[in-house]
């Protein structure tokens, strides 16, 4: 398929809503049976009928790429904004949402959404379906190009050697599209091109597109795979690069003489203006000459689409943040409720955030207005009240001894304990049962970043946690040079470092605390001493860390080797023991299992078999292979026997 004239019928859609019940479901099914032939139709949560195509909210996302003409969406509260704003990108121009809405909540956010649910478009229906209005239009139209995609395609087939080309739009634009007719024609003419993502759900639209066009394949390459590859591609094409850290997103580029990056910069999946303030700069200093193709019409719907524009007014999609004059600053305390009180500085928040580079869904907006564990800390200006920075903490609470004897075991995970039920996996039951704040978000607006009020902001944070009698301050993110010695500035320690990569951004997560009470200081040094002697043993070689500037910054916020207390061996057997006859993980128990096959090398068939399989980081695929086992629950049944039959060999 090649660019043809525009269509003039893309159309609005239109939103109906009507309460949830058992009998509305049924109506809302009649409702989709009545759909004329070739009506692509979709149910989002648990009443679907088995005729209809159908996804569960948390699982929705797997729908991103396809389209739909009527889609009845269960909106239950709490409500699964996420699946909400997803399924806003997937109905067509001329196309129907229906809303069955349950009874909302009386919090901040509740209040928001029975507001919403009063404005235009929404348009409440009543018994009768026969008067509930259908789809304009079908799959079945003929599908063309935006001046905004033809424009694009140009300015790509115009790259050279030493470019990049940066194709940035906010969903439904036809990005994924156009960059799979940009990719058919570059293949054709004998190019080498190679596409990358943070994971694979990210291209479908574009293989799609790709597929149109038949001809030799065009390799997918995961992110690390990337970074090992002897021989480079002429092209790389980067999608969604914003879920990609910069200093990720600068190593994976080195890796082409052109490159071609799309991302989405606003709505569920979006980071904002940060793309362009952080990453494009960054490979401009690495060489890059890059220019910008923005799209700003829809692909699939009217540019003036109510529904779209409801979405975004809802979940602040599309906020941003007011660039700061020069002042005197000042620090405001808050909670969710006082700042649902104001619409303007609501949206400060929501914009700076997106700017600092953060990927806010809205079911994080929906959270901080509504939970009471969540607190934030401002910083304004005190002439105009503008917003300089924000911090963002989640209190959690301890765990009892119980609990916290069950995770360690991994025979539990509580939702909404992070830190505490982390230091509990490790065996830091004191630091796991008390209470703790978790810094979620830390932002500087970027045009005053560099200038220490990120700092100031932390050390706002941790006063306040002290002052509210809160003993242990922590946080998580990806492992990342500049944030590790930003941290370790402020006295931070690490705790923690992930066996995985996030999926999103290719990086594993660093866990620091900081003690607030001098009675948990000694807990939190030996927790970071216990970590260290853990990670020189077995946990750098999850890094993948090919420059070495990650490892060092983190390694220089550990404390010397001599301080690592030495291996327990007790507390060695009962790891081994747990993993062997409960459910603790291999990865938290290697480091134990490892000391003590090397301190007491194993004469017994099962002993030897477990030493000869295991090494840092666990390699699954290879482990199933060599063990006749299949994936990841057979090699880990297989091990927990080996494990018991020669902690028996031992007489333990």
């Amino acid at each position: 398929m090649r660019p043809a004239e525009d269509r003039s019928t893309r159309t609005w859609r239109q939103l109906l809503a009507h309460p949830l019940s058992k009998a509305a479901r049924e109506s809302a099914a009649a409702w989709l049976a009545r759909m004329p032939s070739g009506t692509q139709p979709l149910w989002v949560g648990r009443g679907a009928p088995s005729d209809v195509p159908k996804a569960n909210p948390a699982q929705v996302a797997h729908w991103l790429g396809r389209e739909a003409d009527a889609i009845v969406f269960e909106a239950p509260w709490p409500l699964p904004a996420d699946a909400l704003a997803i399924v806003g990108g997937l109905l067509r121009g001329g196309g129907v949402l229906l809303l069955l809405v349950g009874t909302p909540g009386t919090g901040a956010f509740g209040r928001r959404w029975t507001k919403a649910l009063r404005q235009a478009p929404v348009q409440w229906v009543g018994e009768d379906i026969l008067e509930w209005p259908g789809p304009s239009a079908t799959g079945n139209a003929t599908w063309s190009w935006t001046q905004d995609q033809r424009r694009g395609l140009q300015a790509l087939k115009q790259l050279a050697p030493g470019e990049c080309g940066a194709l940035i739009a906010d969903r439904g634009r036809g990005k994924s599209t156009l960059l799979g007719e940009w990719i058919a024609e570059q293949r054709d003419a004998g190019a080498k091109v190679l596409v990358t993502a943070p994971n694979a759900g990210a291209v479908r639209a574009l293989f799609r597109q790709l597929e149109r066009h038949p001809g030799a394949p065009v390799p997918f390459c995961a992110p690390d795979q990337l970074e090992t590859l002897a021989t480079p591609p002429d092209t790389l094409v980067i999608d969604e690069a914003a879920a990609l850290p910069v200093d990720r997103l600068v190593r994976l580029a080195r890796h082409a003489r052109r490159l071609v990056l799309s991302t989405t910069t606003g709505g569920f999946e979006g980071s904002g203006q940060g793309f362009r303030l952080r990453a494009l700069p960054a490979l401009q200093r690495s060489g890059f000459r890059v220019r910008e193709i923005g799209l700003a019409q829809p692909v699939r719907w009217a540019s003036d689409d109510p529904l779209e524009a409801w979405l975004d007014s809802l979940f602040l999609m599309r906020a941003e943040s007011r660039t700061p004059a020069p002042q005197a600053l000042q620090f405001d305390w808050l909670c969710g409720h006082e700042l649902a009180c104001d619409e303007r500085r609501l949206e400060d928040l929501a914009g700076l955030l997106a700017d600092a580079h953060y990927r806010t869904r809205p079911s994080d907006l929906a959270r901080w207005l509504e939970d009471a564990r969540v607190h934030l800390m401002l910083l304004t200006g005190t002439h105009d009240n503008t917003l300089f920075g924000v911090a963002l903490a989640q209190e959690e609470g301890g765990l009892t001894p119980q609990l916290a004897e069950a995770v360690w075991a991994g025979e539990r995970r509580p939702q909404g304990h992070f830190l505490p039920c982390t230091l509990a996996a490790r065996g830091e039951f004191e630091l796991a049962s008390r209470t703790w704040w978790r810094i979620q978000r830390l932002a500087v607006h970027p045009a005053w970043q560099g200038r220490g009020l990120g700092s100031r902001l932390l050390r706002a944070v941790e006063e306040r946690a002290a002052h509210c009698g809160v003993p242990l301050v922590g946080t998580s993110f990806g492992l990342q040079s500049a944030l590790v010695r930003f941290w370790a500035q402020a006295g931070w320690q690490p705790v923690r470092v992930g066996e995985r990569p996030d999926p999103a951004s290719g990086e594993v997560s660093v866990i620091l605390a900081k003690a607030m009470a001098q009675d948990i200081v000694t807990a939190v040094d030996a927790a970071s001493a216990s970590f260290a002697r853990d990670w020189r043993d077995t946990g750098a070689e999850y890094l993948g860390d090919p420059t070495g500037r990650r490892r060092q910054a983190l390694e220089a916020m550990l404390p010397p080797n001599g301080a690592s207390p030495a291996a327990n061996h007790a507390h060695d057997i009962e790891e081994v023991r747990a993993f062997a006859q409960r459910q603790r993980p291999l990865e938290w128990a290697l480091p134990a299992l490892l000391r003590q096959l090397e301190a007491a090398p194993p004469v017994d068939p099962e002993g030897r078999l477990l030493a000869a399989s295991l090494a840092a980081p666990v390699d699954w695929t290879w482990l199933a292979r060599e063990l006749g086992v299949s994936g990841r629950r057979g090699v880990t049944r297989r091990l927990r026997r080996a494990a018991r039959a020669w902690l028996e060999a031992r007489g333990l």
